[in-house]
């Protein structure tokens, strides 16, 4: 039927806060090429995409001064993710192409200041995409020494090892930073409790038969919950499908303990 069980003991209940932010390229992986010397562009051989590798030629320029044509080679390995320029256009101060190693990013989240005493370097981040699709976990890098000026926000760093190309810069992402972890003698899978009449329970197993257990509860997380009273370590309990078992025991009338 699917029920799947697990035994009750210790656990760790963290307290979490969740935080939004974006995914971006790593400040130290994304690079602006310009030309050398201003001049006319005579070629460009890259587009917003394409991968390049480090010392190939991006583009071609006729100096103005000596009227000599030079080469503009790559100066890293990546991805072409800007390119402002055409060719016959005047390569200028202004950069051609920007270009950014895509396998390492970094996520920033935003800290409002009422939240900025309880956030910290190092502290562990669960970071997923809003759709649920894609997740990772990760730790603080730093916080960033400013606040945006626009949202009033600080901004906590964390690295992103993106060598598998799963993550956009831009892509807009959900954290939850673990800012405490209390460990507790006894916790029960949130994804165990059910309702029964006026109280919240588990279904314990014993042999074959399954029972009511009703529960006092302590501090939560999402994932556990800490048990206070009504179940010993160590019993074996329905963790997922636990509705299965509920209506079973609706219809045959239930005895349980108090």
């Amino acid at each position: 039927m699917g029920i799947v069980v697990s035994d009750a003991g210790p656990e760790s209940i963290r307290e979490t806060l969740t935080l939004q932010g974006s995914i971006e390229p790593h400040p130290e992986a994304i690079v602006e090429v310009r030309g050398q010397y201003p001049g006319l562009i005579r070629s460009l051989n890259k587009n917003v995409g394409d991968t390049v590798k480090r010392g190939e030629e991006l583009a071609r320029i006729q100096s103005s001064e000596s009227l000599q044509t030079y080469t503009v080679a790559a100066p890293i390995s990546g991805t072409v993710v800007s390119r402002d320029a055409v060719p016959g256009s005047s390569s200028t101060d202004a950069p051609i192409y920007v270009i950014a190693d895509l396998s390492r990013l970094v996520a920033d989240l935003s800290v409002f200041s009422k939240d900025l005493g309880r956030i910290a370097a190092g502290q562990s981040v669960e970071i997923s995409s809003l759709d649920g699709a894609m997740s990772l976990t990760g730790n603080i890098e730093r916080i960033l020494p400013i606040i945006d000026p626009t949202s009033r926000a600080a901004t906590a760093r964390i690295i992103v090892d993106n060598a598998s190309a799963d993550w956009l810069p831009g892509q807009f992402v959900e954290a939850a930073v673990t800012i405490s972890e209390t460990s507790v003698p006894l916790a029960v899978r949130e994804s165990g409790l059910q309702s029964f009449r006026d109280f919240t329970v588990v279904y314990a197993r014993f042999g074959d038969t399954y029972e009511v257990r009703i529960l006092e509860l302590g501090n939560r997380d999402g994932e556990f919950v800490e048990v206070l009273g009504g179940l010993e370590p160590g019993t074996t309990y329905v963790v997922e499908n636990s509705y299965l078992v509920k209506a079973d025991i609706e219809k045959s009338g239930a005895s349980h303990d108090h």
